[in-house]
């Protein structure tokens, strides 16, 4: 469904865009490389080497891509799917990226360094901020743990000294103190890396007694959370003195456990990364897992000791402690370690938060410093935030919003590491030298390399010998035998964050693109790396705009997953279920109009059998009205245009035109501010109201019982021609199968390249031209005396309104206008006529007229009004003076069997208009 949302969204662009006249340049491609692929390709089987499972993960990724692509095509998608795709296994791809990364390398954007990053134990690599997810329900061990102070600055001492002058004038006990520091940590596994307390200056922190303990321990801790940290873990404080924290500056204390000769006591450090907020204002400090005790460790030269491996375990140097091969993330290590600590283990308890975890293994991940690949990303920022800042976020919630959310991901962000610990991938096209790990590479390398992918393939870094893979200038300044070839490959998200270079061709120009439509989440991944990389080498962003839209959730709001049992397939919704009673083929025209109808209402998108069967509704209540619209102009000759004076004076007519008009507009500027929800609900509402309910309505005796060669019904199937133009190309993005069949079955040639072809070389439209704003004024007045007259027709019997005729009585300006829809005082087939839908129509000017000059007019023939019982007189809802008075026709006039107005004198015979049109006919025959 995910895919179904994002490919849908961007077809319903670009199929927008092709009608409007422009040229459109779309590649879809897929991202084939990575560890979700890896561990599919590798599930079944064990000890491959890394050709073996590239070979198994291209092929696994190969049939992925064919499967996925049929379902792409089967869902209306524009594009070359034979011929202009890319993937980024493939050669060409590979050789552009690998140039990527040089020319940033030569740029200082990439560098090789030891960093703590997030590592994922159950797959054996490092992971980017944007491969991990949030268990919120994560329960850790926490622990608060206390350090002894063996060196006190000057100016703490006085503090410590005032508050034992302070206890001895009270009369309390009186004793020599042991200062301690409280830390509390939800990570015990990283208490033997620890080398540093940290703390904050701008914080007061405060000497603090435990009423529950008997010790005669003076604990520090921050004077904001001392109370509230006490009820924490049980324990009563009380604050004997407060002091600023930055006299905690040159202090010491003792390690927890055995450290390096030398090595007896530790310092505390000012750390900006420090918060009152909560634990205790003194933070615990190991720099091998954590990015702001690696910041800590880099501005006070700390050592970066790493006890943990790839798997997770401690390593050999954890044996003294019998913590050797312990996996760090297991509740039983913590246990062991917090054992360690004897007496200044303070307490422990479980501790329920968020947590991230590796997307894929859904396992949790630790943070673990080592030799990795990275983004110089402070380099960058300035310049990417700067581009950012000219970027459209086009999203519901706004444009500011989402901009100043991606701006403070990107401010946020210490680095991006760019290297994985995996085979299946593109190679970082580097050597190391064997006797102290430093990185070799160079522009000539990487070419060379290049030349290596066209000969022998993409899997060239793992089958061809080191000897192979040298070039002449490290040939030449290196000897064979000290190199060896790296096994990282680059991230994922540096393989799609190129794709802009890879797939845009501008001829030498800045490679640009005007869209980037993905979900939400990609504001931390593919929109970020392909800003980045732009940025590094072309100095501006690679998108002008971004569209971002919200996941498909089921109906309880849950995001789907197998594990939950709440995924739809598509081809479910277009094909149907096993059981087609309870899962039936909505088609693939409901599927896409799910999609847009809910693209811009909520960042998620709700999936439920009621909203499918809602919108496969909606799609047949359009086809019925576009049927009965193909149906009016069967076999005529006016169809093909409608112009601007075309309607030879039927202002019914004009008045849809220029509502015609008005939607038109409205329809593009939605689709061009990407609000295809707003565009789902406009053309539902002017199908449904406007042109349905109302035109087709009124029209049809026009259309059904005037002659052929009337120019009022000429006028109405110009109309109905313009109507069909104009909501096929509404329609056309979002329902493009409907519009096809619509357009095979339109009566007018218009050739066999099909709608989008036809529409696009046709983009002018004539909408501008419909513009009667005085028409609207008079139709509308019409309208309102219309409804006036369908609220009271109903006690006249059974609400035919044709078996009324009505009495409309007007004040000299609403005259006017009315008068302009029937010229005669009196009319059966007026305009005014048609509009209300009533046989009889008496049109009078109040100024002119009283009722005993009427009822003494000859030349009236439905006098008979006055003195009838059914005669009601009626005040319309206008701002102009108008009344109307409605009558009964039964028993003076007849039904006509041909147009079922009562217009006919004699029962079971046409009325006049009806009987000249069958003469007529005949007379040709």
């Amino acid at each position: 469904m995910g895919h179904a949302v994002n490919k849908i969204l961007k077809d319903i662009t670009i199929r927008h865009k092709i009608l409007q006249g422009s040229r459109v340049h779309y590649i879809p491609g897929w991202d084939c490389h990575g560890l979700p692929i890896e561990l599919k390709a590798v599930s079944a089987a064990e000890n491959l080497c890394p050709p073996e499972i590239r070979i198994k993960a291209r092929k696994f990724a190969k049939d992925a891509v064919s499967v996925q692509k049929k379902a792409f095509k089967s869902w209306g998608i524009t594009a070359d799917w034979e011929n202009g795709c890319y993937f980024t296994y493939n050669a060409d791809y590979i050789k552009t990226q690998l140039r990527l990364f040089s020319t940033m390398y030569e740029k200082g954007y990439i560098y090789r360094d030891l960093k703590p990053v997030y590592w994922s134990p159950s797959s054996r690599t490092a992971l980017a901020e944007a491969e991990l997810e949030y268990d919120d329900n994560y329960i850790s061990t926490s622990a608060t743990v206390k350090m002894r102070l063996t060196s006190i600055p000057t100016a703490l001492m006085n503090v410590i000294a005032n508050t034992n002058e302070a206890q001895r004038i009270a009369g309390t006990e009186i004793g020599s103190y042991e200062v301690y520091a409280l830390i509390w940590t939800t990570t015990p596994w990283t208490l033997p890396s620890n080398c540093a307390i940290c703390f904050s200056p701008k914080l007061e922190y405060a000497f603090a007694k435990s009423l529950g303990r008997a010790d005669n321990c003076l604990y520090i801790i921050s004077k904001d959370v001392c109370e509230e940290f006490g009820h924490k873990i049980g324990q009563q404080f009380e604050i004997l003195s407060t002091f600023s924290g930055e006299l905690l500056s040159g202090a010491k204390y003792s390690p927890l456990f055995s450290q390096e000769e030398g090595k007896d006591s530790l310092p505390f450090l000012p750390g900006s990364h420090v918060t009152g907020e909560k634990g205790t204002g003194l933070v615990h400090t190991a720099p091998a897992h954590g990015p702001d005790d690696f910041v800590v460790a880099l501005s006070n030269r700390l050592p970066l000791n790493c006890y943990v491996d790839e798997d997770g375990c401690f390593t050999s140097e954890m044996k003294h402690l019998q913590l050797e091969g312990l996996p760090v993330l297991s509740k039983e290590t913590s246990l062991k370690v917090m054992s360690l600590l004897g007496e200044n283990l303070i307490h422990s308890a479980p501790f329920t938060h968020s947590y991230p975890c590796d997307w894929r293994t859904k396992q949790p991940v630790i943070l673990r410093a080592s030799q990795q690949w990275f983004v110089d990303t402070g380099k960058l920022k300035d310049r990417a935030l700067e581009q950012l800042s000219k970027v459209v976020i086009v999203s519901e919630r706004g444009r500011d919003v989402k901009s100043s959310a991606m701006a403070g991901m990107l401010q946020q962000r210490p680095y991006w590491c760019i290297s994985r610990q995996r085979a299946w991938g593109v190679p970082l096209p580097v050597l190391y030298h064997k006797h102290d790990s430093s990185p070799v590479t160079s522009r000539e390398l990487v070419n060379h390399l290049c030349s290596c992918i066209d000969k022998h393939g993409p899997d060239f870094w793992w089958t061809l010998p080191l000897s192979d893979l040298i070039s002449g200038d490290i040939s030449s300044n290196y000897s064979i035998n000290d190199l060896e070839k790296g096994l990282d490959i680059m991230d994922i998200w540096f393989d799609s964050g190129i794709s802009w270079s890879a797939v845009l061709d501008m001829h030498g120009s800045a490679q640009v693109a005007d869209l980037y439509l993905e979900g939400i989440d990609q504001f931390r991944g593919w929109f970020q790396s392909s800003l980045m990389t732009s940025c590094a080498i072309q100095g501006i962003s690679p998108y002008k705009k971004l569209y971002v839209h919200g996941f498909a959730v089921d109906q309880e709001g849950r995001k789907m997953s197998k594990s939950l049992g709440n995924v739809v397939d598509p081809e479910e919704i277009t094909c149907g279920g096993q059981d087609l009673q309870k899962q039936p083929a909505y088609g693939v025209d409901a599927l896409r109009w799910w999609v847009a109808s809910h693209s811009g209402t909520h960042n998620n998108m709700p999936v439920s059998s009621e909203l499918l069967e809602a919108s496969a509704k909606s799609v047949h209540k359009l086809r019925l009205v576009l049927r009965f619209l193909l149906g009016c102009l069967y076999g005529s000759e006016e169809a093909d245009a409608v112009h601007a004076d075309s309607c030879d004076g039927q202002l019914l007519d004009k008045y849809l035109l220029h509502l015609l008009g008005n939607f038109d507009s409205k329809v593009c500027m939605q689709y061009e501010t990407f609000q295809y929800n707003r565009v789902c609900s406009t053309v539902i509402n002017f199908i449904t109201n406007e042109v349905s309910a109302l035109y087709c309505h009124l029209i049809k005796d026009r259309l059904y019982c005037f002659p052929i060669e009337s120019k009022e019904r000429k006028s109405c199937i110009r109309t109905i021609s313009g109507i069909l133009d104009v909501v096929s190309r509404a329609i056309a993005p979002i329902l493009p199968h409907l519009i096809e069949e619509v357009y095979l079955h339109h009566p007018v040639p218009k050739g066999d390249a099909g709608f989008f072809r036809w529409a696009s070389r046709n983009s002018s439209s004539l909408s501008n031209e419909w513009s009667y704003p005085e028409v609207v004024k008079i139709v509308e007045l019409a309208l309102q005396v219309r409804y006036s007259i369908n609220q009271k027709a109903a006690s006249f019997g059974d609400g035919n309104t044709w078996k009324l005729g009505a009495r409309i009585r007007a004040n000299e300006e609403a005259f006017q206008m009315l008068n302009v829809l029937q010229l005669n005082e009196e009319s059966c087939e007026s305009e005014l006529a048609e509009i209300l839908q009533v046989s009889h129509v008496c049109l009078q000017n109040k100024v002119l007229k009283d009722d005993a000059d009427l009822s003494k007019d000859p030349t009236m023939r439905a006098q008979l009004y006055l003195t009838s019982n059914n005669y009601q007189e009626i005040e319309v809802s206008s701002h102009l003076p108008v009344s109307v008075a409605i009558f009964s026709l039964q028993g003076s006039f007849f039904r006509c069997e041909r147009c079922r107005k009562y217009t006919a004198t004699e029962d079971g015979e046409l009325c006049q208009r009806c009987s000249a049109v069958i003469d007529s006919q005949c007379n040709k025959l």
